[in-house]
């Protein structure tokens, strides 16, 4: 099974990921020795969004979201019987956005370039009657 995973520019970097678990582990201290006892639950919050994982993939079957928290796992699917339309953006960098819409929803997912054909061929196999067009 073909599975293709979209490139994700909204990734957190690593000095942000510390910066962030310094800052939820302060404002848990913070809790700890004051009386502001809300900054622990922030805290909390912001040391989990920190741990938490998303991974979006194209599959032979259609378009998977996978959120991955520790013991609870995710998954949201759009097969590629259930969307209308590709739309596929401009020419520009390595990496091409890609609007897969169902019913009045849309997700962009970015692929590289050599990657594009492959999902299309995907989608375009499990369902002919995808409109696929060119937007600037």
């Amino acid at each position: 099974m073909a599975k293709i995973k979209a490139y994700d520019d909204k990734a957190l970097r690593k000095s942000t990921r510390v910066v962030a678990v310094i800052a939820g582990i302060a404002l848990i201290a913070l809790s700890i020795f004051s009386s502001v006892k809300y900054s622990a639950i922030i805290g909390v919050v912001l040391l989990l969004a920190v741990v938490f994982g998303k991974e979006t993939y194209a599959t032979e079957e259609g378009i998977s979201v996978e959120y991955d928290f520790f013991v609870f796992k995710h998954v949201i699917h759009w097969g590629f019987e259930e969307i209308t339309d590709i739309h596929l953006e401009g020419n520009s960098g390595s990496y091409q956005g890609m609007h897969f819409l169902k019913d009045v929803m849309t997700r962009r997912l970015l692929f590289s370039r050599d990657e594009v054909d492959q999902v299309l061929q995907m989608a375009k196999s499990r369902n002919s009657a995808i409109h696929v067009e060119n937007i600037d």
